[in-house]
């Protein structure tokens, strides 16, 4: 999988793709949210900012195999500080998790964000996906802190990972 990109995305373009990537990774996306995906999701991926962020603090990208597109992800740069880019998603089309696509987006994630004179990614791990947090912490992240679901919050309990660029 040498010859993956990460290139940008926009929801005007590509919304329609963003769905149809979604619908293919249903089983990861009804676990965060707990029902199908739809355009609302989509919507969401690209215009949702942690606080104290804008739209223009997001970089969505397709993750690219010549002009298939096998996943998305998108980062929010300077969350939670100015040099931390917050990794907010990575969805993976079912057919080719297993084959190392994680591990070598993980890579062009990476390379982006030492680009950019980042010195530290972060995300959250639903509890729920053990899968991801063994991945991830495999990968070389280490845990950041715990957050308990909420009233107010989705009801998922989550894992803060970070990972020192």
């Amino acid at each position: 999988m040498n010859d993956l990109k990460l290139e940008p995305i926009n929801k005007a373009d590509h919304a329609e793709d963003a769905l149809d990537l979604a619908q293919r990774a249903a089983d990861y996306v009804t676990l965060e949210i707990g029902r199908a995906p739809d355009m609302d999701f989509v919507n969401d991926f690209f215009m949702a900012t942690p606080p104290g962020l804008s739209t223009q603090d997001l970089h969505p990208f397709a993750v690219m195999q010549e002009r298939a597109m096998l996943g998305m992800t998108c980062v929010a740069q300077g969350y939670e500080f100015p040099h931390d880019w917050w990794i907010g998603l990575v969805l993976l089309d079912p057919a080719f998790r297993g084959r190392g696509l994680g591990r070598n987006v993980l890579q062009l994630i990476k390379h982006r964000a030492r680009k950019a004179r980042m010195s530290m990614l972060k995300l959250s791990v639903l509890e729920a996906n053990p899968r991801a947090t063994h991945f991830w912490m495999r990968e070389g992240f280490v845990p950041h802190r715990y957050a308990a679901a909420t009233p107010t919050s989705d009801g998922h309990n989550r894992w803060v990972l970070r990972y020192a660029l």
